[in-house]
């Protein structure tokens, strides 16, 4: 069936379906073929027998408008412009020799001579550079002629430029899956959604998700890469660990984790992590809200922060919990509510204002949610700001706007206690690396979920929890394709 979001997609999302399509055996090049059919049925319907221009840039935005551009619904009325003389993508470049051996292709600065009715824009799509960053010749050169010689725009996907002044304002784009977040009819004109020919699975949480990734730089130095404060522990002292391993591996450079004293006592701490002893000796209360806010406050003030593993369900723990979350809503430090750290939750709501995530199982998620619907709960939140996992044989991951998937697949021995706490820890982690909620929630998902087949296959009816962390980072190896710093 064709797939199609409700919710506008960040631009990366793009990129996530694509790997995901790719994964399932979905053709590259059919996808293409079929968004470029699209968009040269678009074409015509807007210049009628009229003569097209198509603007193609390196990338796959460029390859929809090659194969466009030969299309039978334009009837060999297409002219072409290249920015570049090679496509830097494989499945583009292929677009390309497809249409030059029809057509000819100029490569800018060369213009063809033509009666053009309209200017098709395939020059930088969701894949080119944000809103931030400057188009580049000869990108931007390209952008101001065609503004220059003042025809109707048709724009495949976004407008080249979407968010800067020097954008190529659209009279009409044609977007595919789903809106794309910042679209506005300002630049766009009238958007229309046409969805591809994948199944729905492509949108489930999977190898896609590590596109979102961010890349390690060749100069990073320590604490370029996040730091985390998981916070829990106290009745159960082995939860906050998992939770601060899992992080650690999932590439989060500084990883602390304060628990009461006793709890502190019991364990025997990795080296990778950096312990902390609040005040309370047997369970979290409101006599360590001045520790916890001295290292919210301090020089390592971390960029997010997971609460909840290990913590127990005392009333005082609870409301100290609510306590430290509405402390890191005031810091705006977004924040991973994990197992009993749910309780502290206002009633079937997300707390207005936090940033984060919420991990709860099926029962922590009646507990909480009572009668609404996660999305009820989630009513007040925009975009990518928060979201709730509900954990389980498939998790179910529900995000603001429309927002919704799931992760599938794993290992039925990843039933065992803890890894729930590897969650919590991963989505912090990534989180604490800079990435929104609602990706790292994905990504986590889908990380835990293949490192526990990973665990599985070495330690079967055995596997524990602390075998799974080490097969985050040989996942998170495998799917980036990063296992030295600068690759």
């Amino acid at each position: 069936m064709n797939a199609q979001s409700l919710w506008p997609m960040h631009r990366e999302e793009v990129a996530v379906f694509d790997r995901n399509a790719i994964s399932l055996g979905i053709d590259e090049f059919d996808l293409m073929s079929s968004a470029a059919e699209a968009l040269a049925e678009e074409a015509k319907r807007m210049c009628g027998e009229g003569r097209v221009l198509f603007l193609c840039g390196p990338g796959n935005n460029g390859g929809d408008g090659f194969l466009a551009s030969i299309s039978e619904h334009l009837s060999g009325r297409a002219d072409v412009i290249a920015s570049h003389a090679d496509s830097k993508t494989e499945v583009s470049s292929r677009a390309r020799v497809t249409a030059g051996s029809l057509i000819e292709i100029d490569v800018w600065p060369s213009v063809p001579h033509g009666d053009w009715s309209l200017v098709v824009d395939c020059l930088l799509g969701a894949g080119g550079t944000g809103p931030e960053s400057p188009l580049r010749s000869p990108i931007r050169d390209i952008v101001y002629w065609a503004r220059s010689i003042d025809l109707p725009v048709l724009s495949c996907d976004i407008p080249t430029g979407l968010g800067r002044e020097e954008c190529l304002v659209a009279d009409r784009t044609i977007t595919f899956h789903s809106k794309k977040m910042g679209m506005d009819p300002t630049d766009c004109g009238e958007i229309v959604v046409c969805p591809l020919p994948w199944p729905e699975e492509v949108q489930d949480c999977g190898i896609g998700d590590s596109e979102r990734y961010p890349p390690i730089r060749v100069d990073a130095k320590k604490g370029d890469r996040g730091r985390l404060l998981v916070i829990g522990g106290g009745p159960y002292h082995g939860a906050p660990i998992l939770s601060g391993l899992a992080a650690a591996r999932s590439g989060c450079d500084l990883v602390h984790v304060a628990m009461p004293s006793d709890a502190s006592k019991r364990v025997d701490w990795p080296a990778s992590l950096i312990p902390h002893n609040l005040p309370d000796e047997q369970s979290l209360s409101l006599e360590s809200l001045s520790s916890v806010a001295s290292l919210l406050d301090s020089n390592r003030s971390p960029n997010a922060l997971v609460i909840g593993p290990g913590l127990g369900r005392e009333e005082i723990t609870i409301e100290a919990s609510t306590r430290v979350i509405s402390m890191a809503k005031e810091r705006r430090i977004p924040v991973v509510v994990d197992a009993d750290a749910i309780s502290s939750l206002p009633q079937g709501l997300w707390p207005e204002g936090v940033t984060g995530v919420a991990t709860p199982h099926p029962i922590e998620a009646e507990r909480w949610l009572s009668e609404a619907t996660p999305e009820e709960a989630l009513s007040g939140v925009k975009g990518e700001d928060s979201c709730i996992v509900i954990t389980g044989p498939v998790d179910l991951i529900i995000g603001a706007e429309g927002r919704s998937t799931r992760a599938s697949g794993g290992h039925p021995r990843m039933a065992v206690g803890g890894t729930g706490d590897l969650l919590a820890g991963s989505i912090g982690g990534l989180i604490a690396q800079g990435m929104p909620p609602w990706p790292a929630a994905r990504l986590g998902c889908a990380l835990l979920r293949e490192a526990g087949n990973r665990a599985a296959s070495e330690k079967g009816p055995g596997l524990l929890a602390e075998d799974v962390p080490i097969h985050i980072a040989h996942t998170l190896s495998d799917w980036t394709g990063v296992n030295d710093a600068g690759k």
